[in-house]
């Protein structure tokens, strides 16, 4: 696939010689890296006067330096606003992001305080609990209240719309002989969600990724990371995300695989602490199904586009999305409103 050789061609660019032109611009220990993750960026824990710091390495062709810009003023932003996530440092030259060229492209180095904290895990019920969920919908509907009045400190450094995304436009290039279901049911997706009203108050600049992945828990006190994916989308879409993955990774074994009963309690518990900070119209939750299977399609689309040999895991989970997607039906078919 396209995707899948673009995706070898970056590795090719990336080497020693990336880490250490990073470690020179922020005054990082050339001896102090350590791998994260390698998915859609270069991920390292670094260390820079003695302080674990997350360098994170972005390559051109998944986002230019003016995109991150975007996503660091957004940061900024919400810092201001007293939302609870992770600061970011500057290079020596005192600039957010860095440009290391490669070859005819580049990656943006951009340098992140390390939270606090370990990740939630459904293993461990002192954490994986009503309490865990209740703080991940406050900490959301905070971003949610505070993103209403965001607007961009330049038109030069914005962040995509959520129909921009590569993985939409270019949907074709990832989809296996066989399986041009997928992209019937994304343009029917895609006709459905160009329907919907586009307000301020349940449209605009969200993280889009919030799962349990992408923040760390310190004594009930969540700090989310990972902004890369921010875009401009439908503020139910930060809702459908946690309980998508929450339902993939997080039944707890206390529920004896009865995933709907997990769903209404980690539903509940997530929409009290979601309103106690952002009075959503209810009738948005009518359009959960529709971002469930969204997220279906777009992990179909993304394994597709990064991965040209499946684990035998892997490929279980992808045919289980693939199952759901040929059926058109979400993940899970709780009555929100009901819950309510």
């Amino acid at each position: 696939m396209e995707g899948n050789q673009l995706e070898k061609e970056v590795e090719a660019l990336f080497g020693e010689h990336v880490l250490v032109a990073a470690a020179h611009l922020f005054g990082l220990e050339e001896a102090g890296f350590k791998q994260l993750g390698n998915f859609e960026n270069y991920v390292y824990q670094a260390v820079k006067n003695g302080t674990a710091v997350i360098l994170r390495l972005t390559h051109s062709s998944h986002r230019s330096e003016v995109e991150v810009a975007g996503e660091m003023d957004w940061i900024d932003y919400l810092l201001k606003q007293g939302v609870d996530i992770p600061k970011y440092d500057h290079s020596l030259q005192g600039k957010r992001t860095a440009r290391l060229i490669t070859g005819d492209s580049y990656f943006t180095a951009v340098v992140f305080e390390e939270a606090q904290g370990e990740h939630a895990r459904a293993s461990n019920p002192e954490i994986w609990n009503e309490q865990l969920f209740k703080a991940w919908g406050r900490i959301t509907g905070h971003m949610h209240r505070e993103t209403r009045g965001y607007q961009p400190p330049s038109e030069h450094a914005t962040r995509p719309l959520w129909s921009e995304d590569d993985l939409l436009t270019n949907a074709k290039s990832y989809i296996n002989e066989g399986d041009e279901f997928v992209l019937e049911r994304l343009e029917a997706l895609l006709a459905q969600f160009s329907s919907l009203p586009v307000s301020p108050d349940s449209y605009g600049l969200i993280h889009t990724d919030i799962h349990s992945g992408n923040f760390f828990v310190d004594q009930g006190r969540i700090r989310v990371f990972d902004f890369d994916d921010c875009g401009y989308m439908w503020f139910v879409h930060d809702i459908a995300i946690p309980l998508y993955y929450s339902l993939t990774w997080g039944v707890p074994a206390s529920y004896q695989g009865n995933h709907h009963a997990f769903a209404v309690d980690f539903f509940r518990a997530f929409w009290q602490g979601y309103t106690e900070e952002y009075p959503l119209a209810p009738e948005w939750l009518e359009q959960m199904p529709a971002f469930l299977k969204l997220r279906d399609v777009t992990l179909y689309l993304v394994i597709h586009k990064k991965m040209e040999e499946l684990d035998s895991d892997t490929n279980r989970w992808i045919e289980e999305i693939k199952d759901r997607i040929r059926r058109d039906v979400p993940i899970t078919d709780i009555d929100y409103r009901k819950l309510l």
